[in-house]
């Protein structure tokens, strides 16, 4: 698209092809390829010199609301996290704001700007998040939204966010963007976009799109702007800490325990203060199986103190249906409820598994299902 390519060189930026996979990318510096962590082949951002102050996940959220406010972008309520009757079981981007508009449910031609902070759960890469880095399977996707703006309030919109980066102390020369045209089925809609991923050092930290020809009713079209970044990650890549999960928290566990399993706990938390219930079906399924990915080792947990602190986490961000309370003794319940069902099956017994654990065992000891030596057999405390 010409115009893109004016902004980007009025603006000293190079345009490149990616000696290693081909694709074309814009810089400022004389890098050597197109940024992405299967180009890099690691996160090198790593080896930049950090930050003297180290930045908190909500003092960047703070930080970013007041920016675009002052830019006149309408603070929007994120959606909510469980979506029924949609192309997603969860809220995945924050772009679906604007679904009524991108399916015709509402009619709105003028242009409107709104900036979101909107909790977002994907769980493609659920099985990545133990062996990569910056993989979590729930995130903050803070983004502009524009609907049926033009090109160059696209990109005028696109520097203003290298301006938010460059005043958190992100070296915007450090960027590659990685640019791409894609056609998106969108419930069996085609509709094209401008993409450019947004890369710092094998990080991909956000992707800026612009949707070209959103179908709307008696034949028009519209577009839509969607620019935005993984809050954590932006997180990650400003205070060059170890981990990703160092800016997710809390620090005290992040030190000890798995990413795998605070991972589940975080994700588990909002999917169960969003009023999911496990249960063998959508929603209910994805809960009960993160649920199962923290069970086996919740004996060296402090549970509540981690539901506790995700929830309010959470809360900063969205409004919860469902109580504290009420979330972490659901969570409880479930794990009571896999370590009956372990026990059933490495002991090839049948009692009842709706319980809490300490009473399965007492019960079963009692009715001499299970002597108490085997207990010892099965190398697991009771509750």
């Amino acid at each position: 698209m010409a115009v893109k390519d004016d902004f980007f060189a009025q603006r000293n930026w190079q345009k490149k092809q990616c000696p290693l996979c081909l694709e074309e990318y814009y810089t400022k510096r004389d890098l050597p390829h197109c940024g992405s962590y299967s180009c890099t082949g690691n996160y090198s951002f790593l080896n930049i010199p950090s930050p003297k102050f180290y930045l908190e996940l909500g003092a960047c959220a703070e930080y970013l609301r007041k920016f675009f406010l002052e830019w006149q972008y309408n603070p929007q309520t994120p959606i909510a996290i469980v979506r029924n009757d949609e192309r997603t079981l969860f809220a995945s981007t924050a772009g679906q704001i604007y679904d009524d508009l991108i399916y015709s449910r509402e009619i709105q031609n003028k242009p409107q700007k709104q900036t979101v902070l909107q909790p977002v759960i994907r769980l493609q890469g659920i099985g990545l998040v133990g062996s990569l880095d910056g993989i979590s399977t729930s995130f903050v996707h803070a983004a502009t939204e524009c609907w049926n703006v033009q090109i160059e309030e696209h990109l005028n919109t696109f520097d203003q966010w290298l301006d938010l980066f460059s005043s958190l102390g992100l070296h915007v020369g450090g960027l590659c963007l990685k640019t791409k045209r894609a056609d998106n089925d969108w419930s069996g809609r085609t509709v094209a976009s401008e993409m450019l991923r947004m890369n710092y050092g094998g990080l991909e930290i956000g992707i800026a799109n612009f949707f070209l020809d959103i179908p709307q009713p008696s034949n028009s079209i519209a577009t839509l702007s969607d620019i935005g970044v993984g809050l954590e990650r932006l997180v990650w890549a400003i205070n060059k800490s170890p981990s990703y999960f160092d800016g997710i928290g809390p620090l005290s566990n992040v030190i000890i325990h798995s990413r795998v399993i605070l991972d589940a706990i975080r994700t588990a938390t909002l999917m169960a203060a969003s009023d999911v219930t496990p249960n063998h079906k959508n929603q209910g399924s994805k809960l009960r199986a993160m649920i199962g990915l923290v069970t086996e080792n919740v004996q060296s947990l402090n549970l509540y103190e981690l539901v506790h602190y995700y929830y309010q986490q959470w809360a900063s961000f969205t409004s919860l249906p469902i109580s504290q309370k009420d979330v972490y003794s659901m969570i409880w319940r479930e794990i009571n409820r896999g370590l009956n069902l372990e026990t059933n099956r490495m002991l090839g017994i049948d009692e009842p598994f709706e319980q809490n654990h300490e009473e399965f065992l007492r019960k079963a000891v009692q009715k001499k299902v299970i002597p108490v030596a085997r207990l010892w057999d099965i190398k697991r405390r009771t509750i």
